[in-house]
């Protein structure tokens, strides 16, 4: 057992990983920018003081994941500051703080409650006495608004889990975990909207602006509705991403 612990103290970190994760810190931290074209290769190596071997093994790294790509005769060019190995809307979870360009820093919660609507009994699958919990979530960069959301969820689900619903603080706390459990998967839809005169005045936009909306319905493992919501992202402040593939197995050669 000692052996294999000194062993594992005498690992050390690859090159060109310590070179990747270098040029990634400088994306995320807007060093570079979507569109920018990265230094030479020479300048490059000798700045992260790595061979230009080494160096190429990282661009590789990159270019996987989405954040760069060459082209011939340019150079290395920035697609984002978005690391495309995490995942994007296919994963369930909360995309105004997941695909925002800058970092969300601060939230507003309030929440408020109503008799079930129609709509909400047709689609949350509830009794005509129900009661709903509305949660209006306003999403700050700074000062700047960039995102707001209106989630409509069953009272009984916040009851039944001892929620605090005194404490907006801790209703943000609960949705966020919900939207981080297991089994969990979404009916979604996106379109584009206009700002009516509520929302222009949240996302501090003009009456009629143009307005990307999510909307969905989310479900346990077992078809159980636990939520709906639509979200509504701030103008030239997101940058959505969506992981497509195609079955390997159903690639035709072309001929």
């Amino acid at each position: 057992m000692k052996d294999t612990v000194i062993k594992e103290k005498n690992v050390k970190i690859p090159l060109y990983v310590t070179a990747y994760e270098t040029i990634s810190q400088w994306l995320k931290e807007g060093k570079y920018k979507a569109g920018d074209k990265l230094p030479g290769e020479n300048i490059l190596a000798e700045q992260l003081q790595v061979s230009r071997g080494t160096l190429r093994q990282a661009m590789l790294l990159l270019q996987e994941d989405g954040l760069i790509i060459n082209h011939q005769g340019k150079g290395n060019i920035v697609l984002s500051n978005q690391d495309m190995s995490k995942g994007g809307l296919e994963k369930v979870g909360n995309p105004i703080v997941d695909f925002c360009i800058q970092p969300v820093d601060r939230v507003v919660t309030s929440i408020g409650f109503q008799p079930a609507t129609q709509k909400h009994q047709q689609v949350l699958k509830l009794r005509p006495s129900s009661v709903v919990a509305v949660i209006d979530i306003t999403y700050y960069c700074g000062e700047t608004p960039a995102g707001f959301a209106m989630v409509y969820m069953p009272h009984e689900i916040l009851d039944s889990s001892d929620v605090d619903l005194e404490d907006t603080d801790t209703v943000y706390r609960y949705y966020t975990e919900l939207l981080s459990s297991n089994g969990l998967y979404s009916d979604t839809k996106i379109r584009l909207g206009q700002a009516r005169e509520r929302l222009a005045n949240i996302l501090c936009i003009q009456e009629g602006d143009p307005l990307l909306l999510l909307e969905e319905v989310l479900y346990t493992e077992y078809d159980t509705p636990v939520l709906s919501q639509k979200l509504f992202f701030g103008p030239d402040q997101h940058e959505l991403s969506i992981r497509r593939k195609n079955d390997r197995n159903t690639i035709k050669k072309l001929e």
